[in-house]
């Protein structure tokens, strides 16, 4: 009986030690980063899952705008043809624009494109758009190409942005 006792209380021991090493190692990480996190400028989060939030430079604020547009499959790739050579061209070549992406769906018979222009400012777009930078921009043909025109798109501050 008694080394049953005895290994019962090295193994409270020892599970003691491994919650003491536990929160020292917590600890020890939170100083480092609350450490690393005034150095480098970054703000903290608040709250009981709070995390490490790096702050974008005022600099470095960027403007993502967003259209949406849907077309029939048999024409998906003139579509594409045309909305590089006379859209995504011009939009690139605006002063203030930070480039594009487009993204394409095809679902059966229709084939989604979602255009994504990076912008340096909301006034920089009025460049491109005009002064009601909600308002959808369309190309001369998309009429007879897309199934919907779409009245207004989206913007978005972009908050984070890292591709490998």
């Amino acid at each position: 009986m008694s080394s049953d006792k005895t290994a019962q209380s090295f193994l409270k021991l020892a599970v003691l030690l491994c919650v003491v090493a536990a929160m020292c190692f917590a600890a020890t990480y939170r100083s480092r980063v609350t450490e690393a996190t005034v150095a480098s400028g970054t703000k903290r989060a608040e709250g009981p899952r709070a995390a490490v939030v790096p702050a974008l430079p005022q600099g470095e604020k960027v403007v993502a705008r967003m259209w949406h547009g849907r077309v029939l499959t048999s024409n998906a790739d003139e579509y594409y043809a045309y909305l590089k050579a006379a859209g995504i061209d011009k939009i690139e070549a605006i002063k203030g624009n930070l480039g594009a992406q487009v993204l394409r769906r095809t679902d059966g018979k229709t084939t989604e494109f979602t255009v994504i222009s990076y912008w340096e400012s909301r006034d920089a777009i009025k460049k491109f758009a005009g002064e009601d930078i909600q308002k959808t921009h369309f190309l001369p043909k998309d009429p007879q190409y897309l199934l919907e025109l779409e009245p207004r798109v989206k913007h978005f501050d972009v908050l984070y942005d890292v591709r490998k």
